[in-house]
């Protein structure tokens, strides 16, 4: 059995301990200064050192590169945006009316248009020399075939192959064909080219009873449709007996 005793007093605590102990923490926190302080030492020493070991327990800071700053330092404010108002206005735009061309002259020289006035030669012809035409016959007998012999002459138009007749028994007609339809000049006109014509036809006929029979041939000469300046007409009668 123990005894209780109140006049027990506890021991003092051991000096040298607590000496101990204050000094071991005191190495840890100068172990600890040193340790943050090397990455700094680092840093400063060699200029061309560039490298970071370490970064631990150094603060991070964040640097916004943005409008009015620039790597950390404040920069003056953007001046702000020029609006531009364009005020050139476009070239106008210019129409031109294109005007119509002249007409032409109107050409009243050999021309068929009424508004170009009575019609005339331009230059003046000159003297129309006439168609000449002869006919003869031979003595024949009764029912045998009488030839008409024609000559025709034109010294400054074309003769046209074609005649009129009356053989005087009460035949008569035409070889031509019907006229052409021939427009009507205005206006001065130059006079067409002399030609010089010459044609000779036999024209054969019966007469069925004896007799003097008066026969008649007309010819036609164009130099020109209408009028005609050298053109021309011509008759050449011609006397059949039948015995």
């Amino acid at each position: 059995m123990y005894e209780h005793r109140d006049d027990i007093q506890p021991s003092p605590p051991d000096t040298d301990a607590v000496h101990r102990r204050m000094r071991w923490g005191l190495l840890a926190a100068v172990a600890v200064v040193l340790v943050a302080a090397i990455p700094g030492i680092a840093l400063d020493s060699g200029g061309d050192t560039k490298q970071v070991t370490s970064a631990a327990f150094l603060p991070v800071t964040t640097t916004t590169v943005g409008t009015g700053v620039v790597a950390g330092v404040q920069m003056p404010p953007a001046p702000a945006p020029t609006t531009t108002t364009s005020t050139t206005r476009p070239p106008a735009t210019t129409t031109t009316t294109a005007r119509p061309a002249p007409a032409p002259a109107k050409t009243c020289h050999n021309s068929y248009d009424p508004a170009c006035g009575p019609f005339r030669w331009d230059p003046d012809p000159g003297a129309n020399q006439p168609l000449q035409v002869t006919a003869s016959a031979q003595q024949v007998k009764a029912g045998d075939p009488v030839n008409f012999h024609i000559v025709a002459d034109d010294p400054d138009a074309k003769i046209d192959r074609c005649y009129t007749f009356d053989f005087g028994d009460g035949q008569k007609g035409s070889t031509c064909p019907p006229a052409a339809d021939c427009q009507t000049p205005y206006g001065p006109w130059t006079p067409p080219a002399k030609v010089t014509d010459h044609w000779v036809v036999d024209v054969p006929h019966k007469y069925p009873a004896p007799g003097s029979y008066a026969a008649s041939f007309t010819l036609q000469s164009h130099s020109f449709c209408n009028p005609d300046p050298y053109g021309g007409s011509g008759e050449a009668p011609a006397t059949a007996k039948a015995s």
